[in-house]
């Protein structure tokens, strides 16, 4: 019989596992094969960490994880990266947090969080942005946030090909917030996720479509 290869649109072939022994000089067996199915991944990049880890959850990865998996059946499974990967659960926080590293500290922390999310993009089918605008001094933003942002979308643009998505929330009938930063969904009524709308990245400003 004429061999056929695995459909690598369909079957992630570098995990098949076939389970084959000798049962004598000239005949083998397979007890099972195992054949992983490609399924969609999310991936959703949020502001900062509150309080997740490997063991407990926080409000805002339960609530965009329920909502991709009511919303969104293709995907089966879920990362999420941050904006800034400094743990605090208060926005308002994250710039006297980050005034007390040091500039190597700091570059560092960013890069490496850059370099994280650049390697998942090859293996991303839907990539949520849902980074928010940090609150605080206006300064800051402009020196910190705005300048991450503009890194990772920049990042974006030149990688990244698959679908991309920013949410609506209940929050107001713009979906982006001062027509370029993606809205941050949570448990809290006022920012909710209503809705979730397709967008690209065109010389790194977010674009609805």
């Amino acid at each position: 019989m004429a061999k056929k290869s695995y459909d690598p649109d369909l079957v992630n072939t570098k995990n098949i596992k076939a389970y084959i022994k000798p049962l004598n000089s000239k005949v083998e067996i397979r007890t099972s094969l195992r054949i992983p199915l490609k399924r969609g991944i999310a991936s959703c990049i949020l502001m900062n960490p509150s309080a997740a880890d490997d063991v407990d959850s926080d409000p805002t990865i339960n609530y965009v994880t329920e909502y991709i998996y009511n919303n969104i059946p293709e995907v089966h499974h879920i990362r999420f990266f941050n904006l800034y990967p400094f743990y605090e659960p208060k926005s308002s926080k994250i710039y006297p947090l980050i005034h007390t590293l040091t500039s190597l500290e700091y570059d560092r922390a960013m890069i490496a969080n850059r370099k994280v999310i650049e390697k998942s993009l090859s293996t991303t089918t839907h990539l949520f942005l849902g980074y928010g605008q940090c609150s605080g001094d206006k300064v800051d933003k402009i020196n910190y946030y705005d300048i991450q942002s503009a890194e990772i979308l920049t990042r974006i643009e030149k990688l990244y090909k698959n679908d991309i998505f920013v949410f609506e929330t209940t929050q107001s009938k713009n979906i982006l917030i001062d027509g370029k930063y993606p809205r941050h969904p949570n448990p809290n009524s006022k920012y909710k996720a209503s809705n979730h709308h397709k967008c690209f990245i065109k010389n790194g400003s977010i674009i609805l479509k």
